[in-house]
This record gives C-alpha cells, structure tokens and sequence, in this order.
C-alpha cells in the first residue's frame, strides 16, 4: 500500500512557510486534524521553533495541549517538545494561548516541560515556564528539574529555580540531593565524562567543542563521527558543578 501523503497543511509546516500555512487555515484547514499517523500540525511547528506558524495555529483554535501521537520525532506536547529544544519565543506563544507548563508527556508518565528545559540547560526557556507557574520541584524518575540542572552543571538553571522555590534538600532513590550530585562531578574532568557517558575510548573520533557561558563557566559537547565522519552523537555538559555546590550550600545549609 502507498504510503499517505502528508496534507497541504503539513507540508506548508515543513516547508517553513507561514504566508502558506495562514492561506490553509483561511481557506478551511483544520489547526488541530492529526495525521493518519496522529502527527499534530502544531507539535510539528513548535519542535521546529516556528514561533510564527504556532500562533496561526493557536489563534486558529489549535488545542495546545493535545498530544502528538506520530512517529519518534514527532510525538508529544507541543510545549515540552519546545522546551526540550530551547524555542523560547515559541513556548511563550503556547503559554500565552493556555499551554499547562504542569501537563507531562506520555500521557502523564513523563517529563515536564520545565524539566527538559532543566536536563538540557535551557536557562531562558526554564524562567519562562517557571514565571507561568511550572511547578519547580515536578521531577520524574525520583528525578528533580534541580537536580537535572545541577548534574548537567548548568548555573543559570539552578539560579532560576531556587528564585522560583525550588526545594534543595529533596533526593533520588539513592538518597542524593541536587548539591551531592554537583559535587560528585565538581572538579572531574568533563571531556572525560561526556567520553564515559557515551561509552568512548579517549581516543575514538570525536570533537569537543567548547563555548563560553555568559556565567563565566563553559559549554563542553562531545560529538561523536562515525568512521566515514558522519555525526552519529552528541554529549553536553557544563562546567558549573563547583558554583552550583557553593549556591546550594548557602540556600541549604546542614
């Protein structure tokens, strides 16, 4: 059997053509019609951080908390999907139209939103969601959106949660809280780490590539080429761990 076409609707989306996108929906298009693989219109525009095509969709009476039910990639909340990727302009529009910066994905047995900001060091996008009332303590897995922030070494994350009432003194299943885990990896070796957490000899292909933080730490991320030099992976850490220790003992004091 052929496989189905992707409606005019969609394919305006990929295309990334908002003048088209705002033609459909005048001319009748449904926002919020799945595919027939349950792919939304507007998961599909929010993971792409098309801020501009996720408010047509919204103002068009797209539902912003409808779950997309396609493939890997294209399944989830629109605003978790983008929270995980950093589009803050889109999670501003989703907020603004009534998103639920509380609503997990997988049908409530996952991630929020604030804590795929947090686990990939989104410090703009985790303060947008905390200032539109995301719980800062609803974690997953015995898991905290703190403790994602200070394992990862982001300070800013950190920052931002303790402002909005994070709680330092919670732990994991292995009774850590978010100080101990920024401590374990204080001083370590990142380039080391990310080589250990992706399984990597010292000296399989890879790059680091290193970027400067506006907090005075760094981005360190380990990509990961395969032998023909195709990029297969990609490992991120931050080098805030000993700040992190600092600001949490002072917030949480024995």
């Amino acid at each position: 059997m052929a496989e189905a076409l992707p409606s005019p609707l969609i394919s305006a989306i990929y295309a990334k053509q908002a003048s088209e996108v705002a033609a459909l929906l005048r001319q009748g298009a449904s926002p919020s019609a799945p595919e027939a693989d349950g792919e939304t219109p507007l998961y599909l525009a929010a993971v792409g951080g098309q801020s501009e095509i996720v408010r047509l969709l919204l103002e068009a009476g797209a539902t912003p908390d409808t779950e997309s039910r396609g493939e890997p990639g294209s399944a989830g909340l629109p605003l978790c999907a983008a929270a995980c990727w950093d589009h803050a302009e889109t999670v501003r529009a989703l907020l603004a139209h009534g998103a639920d910066p509380n609503l997990r994905e997988d049908d409530g047995t996952s991630f929020t939103p604030l804590m795929w900001a947090a686990a990939n060091g989104h410090h703009r996008t985790a303060r947008l969601l905390l200032e539109g009332r995301a719980d800062p303590d609803a974690g997953h897995g015995g898991r905290t959106p703190l403790m994602a922030a200070a394992e990862r070494g982001s300070i800013a994350v950190v920052r931002a949660l303790l402002r909005h009432g994070a709680t330092p003194r919670l732990t994991d299943a292995q009774g850590r809280t978010a100080c101990d885990m920024a401590r374990e990896l204080s001083g370590k070796n990142v380039e080391g780490e990310l080589r250990r957490k992706a399984g990597a000899s010292p000296d399989a292909p890879g790059e680091i590539l290193r970027s400067p933080r506006p907090e005075g730490t760094e981005l360190v991320q380990l990509l990961i080429r395969a032998p023909g030099g195709m990029h297969t992976a990609e490992y991120q850490q931050e080098t805030g761990h000993a700040a992190i220790v600092a600001l949490l003992e002072e917030n949480a004091p024995d």
